[in-house]
């Protein structure tokens, strides 16, 4: 009797060892999975967040709710981290959120709605790399190789507080700060024709930094990434509601001023001479959107559905 009760217990435990061998891989997601529905997760406790942005957007949002419940969640998330200028974070799936891991790779693959979300944050947080690491069983690994270096962080503010030195006085609008600015961009840079050909070719050197803010405020040469990132700045830093605003050609910045949103082009407002000689215009210095297209019924096309505070200027 005791034999067969050993044999039975032994059947059943090869019955179990084969059965877990089987559907390991199911086991062990489900565990991960019900184990990290409890798993509290916040942002950093940092009383000093570097260039973060409390404006209200309309495409995304400010969260702090880390476990994933619909795409629109992983949007927020995505833009909440790079907002705080975190470079390593990890996120959740919500149980019953089924396509999460689906929607997720999507996400990390759509390289406009991904540059989209930067265009929201601060030029300082905003990624040359980000990377998505998925598991199966729910958990998301999101880390961030920012743009700026600290040294050329250091370098802009450095060259923002000079401009502003000699060239913001007392009493001045919000609206003439936001244009001494514009014009001290345009008439100390130009564009920078020679990188623009190298990209539009597909041969980009990478040779200049006119990419990037230090572009025009530094070296004086700038694309149209340059012009709106250095904009971007001195807008955040003057307290500003804005982002920019791009499609697959360009980009601009867009600014809530007295109520209304208006287009910002600092590109086109420095425009490339046959002769070589440097003007400066206001063409598209704060405008509606109507303006806009009315100016340039094409190189400004843009997504709607990414920038909808532009269908109310």
């Amino acid at each position: 009797m005791r034999k067969k009760h050993g044999f039975f217990l032994t059947f059943l435990l090869c019955i179990l060892l084969i059965f877990c061998f089987t559907y390991r891989e199911e086991i062990v997601n489900f565990v991960m999975s019900s184990a990290i529905q409890n798993k509290q997760v916040a942002l950093p406790n940092d009383d000093e967040e570097n260039n973060f942005n409390n404006y209200e957007f309309q495409f995304v949002k400010e969260t702090n709710d880390f476990h994933v419940k619909s795409r629109q969640d992983i949007l927020n998330v995505i833009y909440t981290i790079l907002n705080h200028g975190i470079t390593d974070f990890t996120f959740y799936c919500d149980k019953d959120y089924e396509r999460c891991t689906d929607d997720l790779s999507d996400i990390s693959q759509d390289q406009v709605l991904l540059s989209t979300i930067n265009n929201f944050v601060s030029p300082y947080n905003s990624y040359e790399k980000v990377y998505f690491k998925i598991s199966s069983y729910g958990e998301v690994n999101m880390s961030i190789d920012k743009l700026y270096s600290d040294e050329e962080i250091r370098s802009v503010e450095s060259k923002i507080a000079e401009f502003e030195t000699i060239n913001i006085k007392e009493g001045m609008s919000v609206r003439d700060k936001i244009k001494a600015f514009h014009d001290y961009l345009i008439n100390n840079s130009v564009y920078d024709k020679e990188r623009a050909n190298e990209i539009e070719n597909g041969n980009d050197s990478g040779g200049s930094n006119s990419h990037k803010a230090t572009g025009p405020l530094i070296n004086g040469i700038a694309l149209c990434s340059g012009y709106s990132d250095a904009m971007k700045i001195y807008l955040d830093k003057l307290g500003v509601p804005n982002y920019k605003i791009s499609n697959s050609n360009h980009i601009w910045n867009l600014v809530k001023l007295d109520g209304e949103w208006l287009h910002l082009d600092l590109t086109w407002d420095d425009p490339v001479t046959t002769d070589g000689s440097n003007i400066l215009l206001d063409r598209f210095f704060l405008v509606t959107t109507d303006k806009l297209h009315e100016l340039d019924p094409t190189g400004h096309n843009f997504n709607a559905e990414y920038y909808p505070e532009t269908q109310n200027s």
